[in-house]
């Protein structure tokens, strides 16, 4: 049964449970992310949930809202102070992201980007237009961009990590990392047009 709880561990409680999402959902996945696996790593009764969110497909949201939240912060400590950094700096804060808790789509597998779709209102998650939009702004704070690079090309590049981790289970485990840091190069060398693969 839900109980009463102060503003404060309101705030503390709140916090607890995205962190616990974000920490489940690369653990399990989003579909066996449970309300009841979510409560218990807080410690909190089922019911305690929806005193916080609306439902599960909310506390998604609010997770992805959060990661955006940290993953800005990233992106500008990687800035430092600048307005542009250069092709190579960007693939490094790309790594560091991939790598990192805010990373959501990181640890998902195919059956839970079908539940996301079928879930999910916010429909921009999974429109191209919309990640075009994102793709031409992480362009615009890279300094070395060539001319002729096409945009699509470039998250089309990105998205080839996430199949690659999405079809893990077909994949050579022992080089999947390998392939990453491969693909990230390739990325690079697209953007600036310098450097070799190798």
């Amino acid at each position: 049964m839900p109980i009463a709880f102060t503003e404060e561990e309101m705030t503390k409680l709140r916090h607890e449970l995205i962190l616990a999402g974000i920490r489940l959902s690369r653990e399990l996945g989003l579909q066996r992310m449970s309300v009841e696996k979510i409560t218990s790593a807080v410690e909190i009764a089922k019911g305690s949930f929806y005193i916080f969110f609306d439902s599960k497909e909310d506390f998604i949201l609010e997770i992805a809202d959060h990661a955006n939240r940290e993953t800005e912060k990233m992106l500008l400590a990687a800035l430092n102070g600048r307005r542009q950094m250069s092709a190579h700096e960007f693939i490094s804060f790309f790594n560091m992201y991939i790598h990192s808790d805010y990373d959501l789509m990181g640890g998902l597998t195919v059956n839970d980007f079908f539940w996301l779709q079928k879930h999910i209102k916010k429909q921009d998650l999974f429109d191209p237009d919309a990640q075009l939009k994102t793709a031409q702004i992480w362009l615009s704070l890279i300094n070395d961009v060539r001319d002729g690079v096409d945009v699509g090309t470039f998250v089309n590049l990105i998205k080839s990590i996430y199949a690659i981790r999405e079809h893990s289970d077909t994949m050579v485990k022992s080089s999947i990392e390998n392939s990453i840091q491969v693909i990230l190069r390739t990325i690079e060398i697209y953007i600036s047009g310098n450097g070799d693969i190798i």
